[in-house]
This record gives structure tokens, C-alpha cells and sequence, in this order.
């Protein structure tokens, strides 16, 4: 069942539409902060149906409701019975299909982050097993310098070839560093590209958020256009059934004054009949005194 209000939006509370569901529970949505739709219904008495309190004001953040109204229990999450009564319709197919492709972008996105950081963290994790195999082998070569150092005391050794092995875990362990800063500037790269992307996806919901609100104006101004409309007919009609009103007074009065004139005339007509009547008898009466007159 769908409430519209006919005044303006600024003298009345938006139209409000019953939850689907019989009891008037739902889910409630995931949803976003709008500063322009928040806080407790008080213009229009919509109460919990269980707490019987002001419900709270909020806007979906999920799927084909994304943008959608809707007003719900405003109690905590332990004491919430889940009342949920939408003020918006659902939004149209074209529109519905166009979060879908957004949401499946966000979670293709969403899958992409999560198996990189993923590859990430296998390879942070190698390189710090790499790390600390080196660590292991330049204590191991420290103490046998050391054990070395401690031998010489007792017997000349050959330095060269300790100079050597030196040397050559110096030149080892530069190569694994230099691997490994290789692969921390590739990691880089990659989290540079996973930022790019992540701020792509945020251009899209924020176009997807401006489409929400131009669909919301022209909604409201549709809205508006229709409600003047409907009372410029409805002024109109009253004048047409006052128009109608006063001609069928004037026509019952050109029925009277029709009825008298028809009357006036039969009058006019009797009396003429009674003068022809009179004339007559006055022509007998003078024949009548001309006879005399002559004889």
C-alpha cells in the first residue's frame, strides 16, 4: 500500500511504502550516511510496530536498493526487532540493472584486492624465510670468523681463502638484496595499480550516487508538476460545473418566462375573440338603428 502526499515537499512528510512482508519485519539493508535524509521520523507518526517508538531515518546501501529510503527500528542491535517500511518504490528495471553491474564490479574488485594481498603476504612471507636463512648464514660465518680468529693463535692459517669465502657471502648476500629490493619495487608497482583501481571504483559510486540524486530531483519535480496540474483541473472543473449550474438556471427561467409569454398570448387571444365578439353585436345594433332610421 503506497501513501502519496499532494502538497508541496515543504509543508508535508514524503510518501511512504508498507514493508512486503506480513508481519512488517524485514532485514535490515546495509547502509550510508546521507545528511540529507537521517535521524528520527517526527513529522509523520510511522512507529516501530513493536517498541512503538520514532523509527529512524536511513538510506540502503545494498544491491538494487542502493539509494532507496526507508525507515527502520531505531533501537540498538540487542533490542532491534528488524521493522523495516520503505518510503521509496523500487527503483526501475534499467536502473536496477545498472547497480547490479556496479555491485559486481565492486565485488570483482573486492576478489582481485583480496587475492593480491594474498600473493602479497606469500611472498612478504618468502622473502622473510629468505631473510632470516641469511641472517642464519652471516651469524654462522661471523662465529666461524670468530672461531678462526681464536685458532690463529695457536696456528698460522691461510687468510686468503677465509678472505674468500668473505667475499663471496658479501657478493651472496648482495644479490639476494638486490632480489629482494627488486621484488619490494615490483610489490610497489602492484599496490600503486590496486590504489588506481580502488580509485576508480570510488569515481563509480560517487557517479552512482550523483545518478541516485538527479533521479531523486526529478522525481520530486515530476512530482510537483503533476500536483499543480491536477489542481489547475480541478479549479478548472469547479468553474465548468458553476458555468453548468447558472445556465441551467437561466434556461428554467426562459422556461418561465416562456410559460407566461404562452399564457399572455392565449389571454391576448381571448380578449381579441371577445372585442371581435363585441364589435359584432354593435354592427347588428347599428343595422338595427339604420333600419329604423329609414323607415
Amino acid at each position: 500500500m503506497v501513501l502519496e502526499d499532494e502538497s508541496s515537499d515543504d509543508h508535508s512528510s514524503p510518501p511512504y511504502m508498507h514493508s512486503s512482508s506480513t508481519d512488517g519485519l524485514n532485514e535490515v539493508p546495509f547502509t550510508i550516511e546521507d545528511p540529507d535524509y537521517k535521524g528520527l521520523e517526527l513529522d509523520v507518526m510511522c512507529p516501530c510496530e513493536k517498541h512503538g517508538m520514532a523509527s529512524e531515518r536511513l538510506v540502503a546501501f545494498e544491491g538494487t536498493d542502493t539509494g532507496r529510503r526507508f525507515l527502520a527500528c531505531a533501537q540498538s542491535e540487542g533490542s532491534n526487532c528488524g521493522f523495516v517500511e520503505w518510503v521509496d518504490h523500487q527503483w526501475p528495471p534499467t536502473m536496477q540493472n545498472a547497480l547490479l553491474k556496479l555491485w559486481a564490479m565492486v565485488e570483482d574488485a573486492k576478489s582481485a584486492r583480496v587475492n593480491d594481498n594474498l600473493e602479497n603476504s606469500f611472498t612478504i612471507h618468502h622473502l622473510t624465510e629468505e631473510k632470516n636463512k641469511l641472517e642464519a648464514n652471516y651469524d654462522k660465518l661471523v662465529q666461524d670468523v670468530h672461531e678462526l680468529m681464536n685458532f690463529q693463535e695457536d696456528k698460522v692459517v691461510d687468510f686468503r681463502h677465509l678472505q674468500s669465502a668473505i667475499i663471496y657471502q658479501q657478493e651472496v648476500r648482495k644479490e639476494l638484496t638486490d632480489d629482494m629490493k627488486a621484488k619490494m619495487a615490483k610489490k610497489d608497482a602492484e599496490t600503486q595499480q590496486l590504489t588506481q583501481k580502488y580509485e576508480v571504483l570510488l569515481n563509480l559510486t560517487r557517479a552512482q550516487a550523483t545518478v541516485i540524486q538527479n533521479l531523486k530531483l526529478n522525481k520530486m519535480k515530476e512530482k510537483q508538476v503533476l500536483t499543480e496540474a491536477s489542481m489547475n483541473l480541478e479549479l478548472k472543473n469547479a468553474e465548468l460545473t458553476k458555468c453548468q449550474e447558472k445556465l441551467t438556471q437561466e434556461k428554467l427561467e426562459l422556461k418561465l418566462q416562456v410559460a407566461d409569454l404562452l399564457k399572455g398570448n392565449k389571454k391576448h387571444i381571448e380578449e381579441k375573440w371577445q372585442l371581435e365578439f363585441q364589435n359584432e353585436k354593435l354592427k347588428e345594433k347599428f343595422r338595427g338603428i339604420q333600419a329604423i332610421l329609414e323607415k
